[in-house]
């Protein structure tokens, strides 16, 4: 394989990427990120996340908040694991675990793994010729810690590393997330977060962004709770976005989510997209959540994700 060759292919994957990010953060300009490595790491992870549009920095309750806002871990009263698939648009599958625990007065950590795994690709030379193709691949693993400083206010910090195999080549960065969590009332929630600052990949600076939001609970009846929360994304060169969502917990054994993610740039992409929604199954300590989200002509992604709460 020629280097124009192997150039080609990481094109094609950093475009495959960058197509990916838009539909995530619902529709931008391709050029505005095609430039930046790693977007899909804005876009979190989590299958209840997902269902409530993203807006999930603000909320941080549970072991997903290791991935959107770290402080959220020192919040978290038992240890919690979670496996995570993630059937993306162009045959693309992402796997994620993660698990959190508190440590009493050192506040709580958290670790993930993540795999991706991009599917199959065409490899040209320099004349554009087919050569043959190549599968390349990502795996990342992560920690976090958070703490709570002062009563009702947080902050954390997680750090990743990650290396992918793009036909026959490899590529490594490091990245680091801050987050700060206030809780000024019980019902309330106030998150900030600054995700995805690190080192250069093969000379692309890493996609990072800031994200701010809030949540808050209704407790309607005894076993009845409505979550509204609300949050915004600025990436730098990149997509920035608005995101609601809203998550209603029946008899503490179903939740219903719904969410919405307004890209503030202009869109190509035509089609249902946008919106997102899920459902959840709460049985005792087990969790089985699901989140369906369209990015109209792209394709559509489907998440699951399995947790545990190894406590009440």
């Amino acid at each position: 394989m020629s280097a124009a060759g192997r150039f080609s292919g990481k094109a094609g994957l950093l475009l495959a990427a960058a197509c990916l990010a838009l539909a995530g953060s619902v529709h931008g300009a391709v050029n505005s990120v095609a430039s930046l490595a790693d977007p899909l790491d804005n876009n979190g992870g989590g299958a209840r996340a997902e269902g409530m549009g993203s807006a999930f920095v603000g909320v941080a309750d549970d072991a997903e908040t290791l991935l959107w806002n770290p402080a959220g871990l020192g919040l978290l009263p038992t240890a919690e694991l979670e496996l995570d698939h993630n059937s993306w648009i162009a045959g693309i599958l992402q796997e994620t675990g993660i698990i959190t625990f508190p440590a009493g007065e050192l506040g709580g950590f958290g670790l993930d793994a993540d795999y991706v795994n991009y599917g199959t690709l065409n490899s040209y030379d320099e004349n554009g010729n087919q050569t043959g193709v190549y599968s390349p691949y990502r795996f990342g693993l992560g920690a976090g810690w958070g703490k709570e400083l002062l009563p009702g206010f947080s902050a954390g910090l997680s750090l990743n590393g990650s290396t992918q195999d793009i036909d026959g080549s490899s590529y490594s960065d490091l990245s680091g997330n801050l987050g700060a969590l206030w809780c000024p009332m019980p019902n309330l929630r106030i998150g900030l977060a600054y995700n995805n600052l690190g080192t250069q990949v093969a000379g692309y600076a890493l996609d990072s962004s800031l994200n701010g939001g809030a949540s808050y609970r209704f407790d309607l009846t005894q076993n009845n709770r409505l979550l509204l929360t609300g949050a915004a994304s600025w990436e730098p060169q990149g997509v920035n976005r608005l995101q609601v969502g809203a998550e209603d917990t029946i008899q503490s054994t179903l939740a219903l989510r719904i969410g919405y993610q307004d890209n503030l740039a202009t869109t190509d992409i035509s089609g249902l997209a946008g919106l997102s929604a899920g459902l959840g199954l709460i049985l005792g300590g087990l969790t089985v959540d699901y989140a369906f989200v369209p990015y109209g002509d792209l394709g559509d992604s489907n998440r699951i994700s399995l947790g545990y709460k190894f406590g009440p």
